[in-house]
Formats: C-alpha cells, structure tokens, sequence
C-alpha cells in the first residue's frame, strides 16, 4: 500500500486539480524517462540487431511501453488513487520480462525503472511483491534458456542488485518526505509566530497613531521605520515614507531663515544626535507656521542598529506664538458656530418645501435663510482669513536665492538616485509675495523632477527675466506624461498610469497645491511633456511692481 505520508501528498485537497499537477508531473516523469530509454534501446536494436525486431517478444515489450506512456499522459491522475496508478509499474515490469526473454545479452536492467518508482511512493510490502514479480519473470527466463550457473549467477546478481537500489529508494524517499514533515511543521510554527508580530506591529501601531506628539524611528541610513499619523501630518509624509525633503520646510524662526537638509530635526536623528526640547518652526502644507518642540531617545535594542533613535515631535505652536493661539480659538468658535447654523438652515429649507404657509410667512422665512447664508459666509471668511495670514503674503524676496535653497536641500537626494542637477540662475529674481508658500511650490517641482527623472537623468533648473515676469523652468529627461493624462495633472489625487505602474510613490495632491499657491499670487504654473521624453514645468510669476499693483 502507499506509504503513510503519500496518501496527504498525492490526495491532498484543493479547489480545483488539473493535469500538470505535482502529483501528475511525477507519474509522467517516471514512465516517459523508462519510454525514452526503451525507444533509445529499440533504436540500437535496430541499427545493430535488427534481427532481433523480428521477435513478437520484443516488438510486443516496445509497443507495450510505448502504448502505456500514451495512456498515461491522457488518464486524470488527479481522480485515480495511488492503487491504480500502481498498475504502470507492473505493466512495465512485464513488458520489460517480455524484453529480457528475447534479447541476448538481456536488458534486465530496465528494470531499475519500476523498482526506483514504487520504492519511492509505496511502502515495503509492495516494494517486496515488486521484487517477487521481477524475480518471478527472472527465473522464467532461467527455466526458459536453461538452469545453466551462468544464468543463475546473472539472476542473482540482477536481484541483488535491485533489491539494494530499491532499499536506498526507499530509505531516501522515506528520509525526503520526513524532512518535508519537518519543514511544513516549521514553516506553519513561523507562519504563526509572523501573524502575532504583525499582530502586534499592528496594536502598537493603532496605540503610537492615538497619541498627539509624533513619533518617528529613524535609522542611521536616514529611513523611517516607524511613525504615527501625528508625525506624518506635521511632514507631509506619505504612508511609505523615506528620508527624503518634504513637502513641509522647517525654519530656525517664524518667518526666519530655512534650515539646510542636512541640519533638519529628520536628518539630526538619522546621524544619532540626541537633543532635548529643541524648537524649529514648521511652515505647512495648509499655509500655517507651527512652533515644534522636538526631542531624540536613544533606543535600547542590541538586535538593531545603535545608532537608531526616535524622534518625538509636539506641536507647540499655541504655547510659543499667541497668533497661533487666537488663531485656534477662531477656528473652533466659528466650528461651533458652523454646526447649529447649519441645522437652521436645513430647517428653514424644509419649512420652504411646505404649501401651507401664507406668502408673508415664507417671506419671513427667505429673510431667515438669506440672514444665515450671510453668517455662514462670514464663518468662512474668518476661518480663510486665520488660515493665510496677510503678514506674509507681500514680502521681498529673490526668486534665484529661494531656489537655490531649495536645490542644496535636494542635492544629497539626487545624488543618491543618481540623477544629475543642472542650476542655471545667473541672476537675480526679485519678487514680492508669499516667499514661504512659493518655496513649497518650487520643493514639489524639484522634487518631482528628481523623482521621475529615475537613476541616470538629468535635472536641469534655469531663470529667465522678463519686463513683466520672473520664470522659472525645471525641466527632467524623465519617464514624462502621456497625452491623455497632461490635462489632468492637477486634478487631486490624480497620478498618471505609467508612474502607477513603475511604483513611484506619491499622493497626486502636490501639483494640485502648487498651482493654487501660483495663482494665489498672480502667476500660472505651465506644464510640457512627452511620454519617454521627459517633462518641463515652467513657473511664471509677476514682477515686484506688477505684484504690487495689484
């Protein structure tokens, strides 16, 4: 009978079986490698003895071969149990007797064939009656040439000799599939153990996201490991983020002078510094300067990396800047201002649906609507006017100088993704605006550019000075943007197929920003691309006295 541990493997379950399983790939291998050995042996019958064709014997032991291969690439094995899949070694074990009585010498030695098969996927019993049969068709041809010693001597030796094959089949397909066990049961104990530590990953990660600090491990290689949403919404990080500039500038001052990449509260942390309590202002996605008191911990952990720290982030900003305090006051007043308002509203709505009332009472009801539109345009007014102070909306400020902040920030990150910045800015761009809204304008082109640009392009960034207009163009020999997408480029999150399917993350809610901060300050942000051809973002914007003038 099959052995213990075949009848799981060959009977296994599964949704669907179909021809060209492992359990039919195995029953093909064995008899088609004996079908090509016998058809190599009938062709060297025939080229040396072809004589030997003649016999009915053999011709009927080659064709009985042949016919038994055919048959067993046509029946399902995946619905025959091991009993009747052991019908193909007999057979072959009687066609080879045939064989063996015609041929002089004997080709007895295909029967190695049959003996490694069912010594392999059956149990010793039915290796003992396979040897029984083999000797069986042995002794015949004994009796049938005659009891001579030499004959004798070769049937004993041919015995032997498969016996041994057989045991060493045996024992080693035995050793095969205990090792299997073995690594099955492993495999299954370190799927367990993976699910509880992604479990567990997955408790700690819901508890870091429930706290208001932002929590950030960074390693020495400047990768975060780990980090909360807090952390993520102060950086403008997307879900899978890396050391790289973000969207978010951090400054030494409110209003003050950029930090350099190299000297960010991100970068500190990835060469293993370790401060206290030390404060840099942020100047957000959203237009808001946030006052962030930042800390790093050494992590105790000998199985990782010592120069690894966490990096804790809290924002401040209501504590160190009373603007920032008033600020947040007016927006959670007219929050709850904004919710009653609009439960009135919807009221007065559905009281207008109504025909029962008198044409003078749903007068009185339009100048209640008409009076709560006013106040909830008014709501909204004050939370646009908190959220883009006026104070920075007309500084002075050279376009050239804001750039080349920018490139010096991006430069280690070029160099690392094998992209080559070009900077040509031969001379000054003074403008008057929002400086600090714009340098998130020209981190997002840059950075796009360098991010699609990809390992060996070209990033080149030059000015042009006009009577009316400062431009600015960054131009990347990129994977570009095929014809259907350009239109949508600024649409939120919208991201084109090709980026998609190469893997280049991003949001799709930078470009979309950036041409609203443009537009915000009376300029356009124009875009040119080729699918394979790269891409040219050209940014134009007012001069000092047409900004002024209007």
């Amino acid at each position: 009978m099959w052995k213990a541990a075949q009848p799981a493997r060959i009977s296994a379950p599964s949704a669907i079986r179909y021809f060209g399983d492992s359990r039919c790939r195995s029953i093909w291998q064995w008899q088609l490698i004996l079908a090509f050995t016998t058809v190599a042996v009938a062709a060297g019958i025939a080229l040396l003895t072809p004589q030997l064709l003649a016999d009915w014997r053999v011709s009927a032991g080659i064709l009985t071969i042949i016919v038994a291969s055919v048959i067993c690439l046509a029946v399902p094995w995946h619905k025959v149990g091991p009993g009747a899949v052991l019908v193909l070694p007999v057979v072959d074990a009687l066609a080879i007797g045939l064989l063996d009585l015609a041929t002089n010498p004997p080709i007895s030695f295909l029967w190695v064939f049959p003996v490694a098969w069912v010594a392999s996927y059956y149990s010793t019993t039915v290796l003992v009656s396979m040897m029984t049969l083999i000797a069986g068709l042995a002794l015949f041809r004994v009796f049938d040439l005659g009891l001579t010693p030499r004959e004798m001597i070769r049937m004993m030796v041919l015995l032997v000799t498969l016996g041994f094959v057989g045991v060493i089949m045996s024992v080693g397909s035995e050793r095969s599939r205990s090792t299997r066990r073995l690594l099955q049961a492993q495999s299954g104990r370190i799927a367990n153990a993976l699910r509880r530590v992604t479990e567990q990953k997955t408790r700690n990660q819901r508890l870091i996201d429930s706290l208001d600090i932002g929590i950030a491990q960074v390693s020495a290689g400047g990768a975060i490991e780990v980090s909360n949403r807090a952390f993520h919404a102060l950086y403008a990080l997307g879900s899978s983020a890396q050391f790289r500039p973000t969207s978010a500038v951090e400054y030494q001052s409110r209003r003050g002078q950029p930090i350099a990449l190299t000297n960010t509260t991100i970068a500190r942390a990835s060469r293993g510094e370790l401060f206290t309590d030390e404060l840099v202002w942020l100047f957000g996605l959203d237009g808001e300067w946030r006052a962030l008191r930042t800390s790093t911990l050494q992590i105790d952990d000998s199985a990782r990396t010592k120069d690894a720290v966490l990096l804790l982030v809290e924002d401040v900003s209501t504590k160190v800047d009373a603007r920032a305090g008033e600020q947040a006051t007016r927006r959670n007043l007219s929050h709850e201002l904004r919710n009653p308002l609009t439960a009135i509203l919807g009221h007065v709505d559905l009281l207008l649906e109504h025909d029962e009332f008198s044409e003078s009472m749903r007068r009185q009801l339009q100048v209640v609507e008409r009076a709560g539109e006013r106040m909830q345009r008014l709501i909204d007014d004050a939370l646009s006017t908190a959220s883009h102070p006026g104070e920075d909306a007309d500084l002075d400020f050279d376009l050239a100088d804001l750039t080349r902040s920018s490139i010096e920030g991006f430069t280690p990150v070029a160099g690392t993704d094998g992209v080559t910045l070009k900077v040509r800015l031969d001379e000054a761009l003074p403008l008057c605006g929002d400086a600090f809204r714009l340098r998130q304008v020209v981190d997002n082109v840059i950075g796009n550019a360098i991010k699609y640009a990809q390992r060996g392009g070209t990033v080149t960034i030059r000015s042009a000075r006009r009577d009316d207009a400062m431009t600015l163009v960054v131009t990347d020999t990129g994977i570009g943007i095929s014809e259907e997408d350009l239109p949508h480029v600024f649409e939120p999150e919208f991201r084109t197929q090709l980026a998609r399917e190469q893997g280049i993350p991003g949001t799709g809610l930078g470009l979309g920003i950036a041409r609203d901060i443009v537009l915000d300050q009376g300029g356009r942000l124009e875009i040119a691309s080729e699918l394979g051809q790269g891409t040219a973002v050209t940014l134009v914007l007012p001069t000092r006295q047409d900004r002024r003038l209007t």
